[in-house]
C-alpha cells in the first residue's frame, strides 16, 4: 500500500492540476482579466473578452504557465495528504469511496471557507487580509478535524482503530465535538469584506457571483478527481501496509 502512495499521489495531483488549470483558463482567468480591466478605470461596455482557450493561453502565456505549475504542485501536495489519510485510516477503498474522500477535502478546503469568505476577483477591497487568512486556516483546521471525528471516528482500522477501542469508537461525544468544530468558525464569524472598490455597476455584482461559482465548481472537480484516482490506484490494498 505505502509503495503505491507516492505514484498514486503524483498521478492524482497531476491529473487534477491539469483539469483545474483548464477550467480556470476557460472560466476564471477571463473574469480576472475583466476585473483588472475595471480596476484600472476601464468601462464594462468597452471590454473585449478573449475568444477561446487558445486566445487566453497565448495571450498571456506567463500567467497560464504559472497557474498550471501552481495547480499541479498544489494537486500533488493535496493528493499526498489525502493518500496519507487513506493509508492511516486503514480501510479498503475503491474509486467510489475516493469520491467521498474528495468531497471531504473540498468541504474542508473550499466550501467551508467560502461560506464566510466567498472567492472574489480583483477589485474587492478587504478589511484585513491577515485576519481573513487566519480565519481561513482556522476554518480549514476545524472542518478537517471535525469531519474526522464526525465521520471516521467509529470506522478507523489498523493501529489507530485499536487505540480507539478503549471507548472512543462507539462514544457519542466525539461526534458532538466534531459537529461543534465544524460550526465554530462560522459562529465566530469571518472578517467582513467591503464592497467592490471599482465602479462596475451590475456587471460587478455578476462578476463576483460568477467568480465564486466557477471557483467552487472547479475546486470541486479538482478534489473529486484526486479522490477517484487515489481510490482507483490504491484500490483494495488500503489495509496492506506493504
Amino acid at each position: 500500500m505505502i509503495k503505491r502512495l507516492f505514484p498514486a499521489a503524483l498521478i492524482a495531483g497531476l491529473s487534477a492540476g491539469l483539469v483545474i488549470s483548464l477550467a480556470q483558463a476557460i472560466f476564471i482567468i477571463p473574469l480576472i482579466d475583466f476585473a483588472e480591466f475595471l480596476e484600472i478605470g476601464g468601462r464594462a461596455d468597452d471590454y473585449v473578452p478573449p475568444k477561446g482557450f487558445m486566445a487566453i493561453a497565448l495571450g498571456d502565456p506567463e500567467r497560464f504557465l504559472n497557474t498550471l505549475s501552481f495547480d499541479v504542485l498544489t494537486g500533488v501536495a493535496f493528493a499526498l495528504i489525502m493518500a496519507a489519510g487513506i493509508v492511516f485510516h486503514g480501510r479498503a477503498i475503491t474509486w467510489k469511496q475516493g469520491i467521498l474522500w474528495g468531497l471531504g477535502g473540498w468541504a474542508a478546503f473550499a466550501l467551508a471557507p467560502a461560506i464566510g469568505q466567498p472567492p472574489a476577483p480583483p477589485g474587492v477591497a478587504y478589511v484585513d487580509l491577515e485576519a481573513r487568512q487566519l480565519w481561513w486556516w482556522l476554518t480549514v483546521s476545524c472542518t478537517s478535524l471535525g469531519l474526522v471525528m464526525l465521520v471516521f471516528i467509529g470506522d478507523w482500522a489498523g493501529e489507530c482503530g485499536r487505540l480507539l477501542d478503549g471507548g472512543w469508537r462507539n462514544a457519542w461525544w466525539p461526534k458532538v465535538v466534531g459537529a461543534g468544530l465544524i460550526i465554530f468558525p462560522h459562529v465566530l464569524g469571518a472578517p467582513e469584506n467591503s464592497a467592490i472598490s471599482t465602479d462596475t455597476g451590475t456587471a460587478g455584482a455578476d462578476m463576483v457571483r460568477d467568480f465564486a461559482f466557477y471557483s467552487l465548481t472547479s475546486t470541486l472537480a479538482f478534489w473529486v478527481i484526486i479522490g477517484i484516482i487515489l481510490g482507483a490506484v490504491l484500490g483494495r490494498g488500503a489495509g496492506d501496509k506493504n
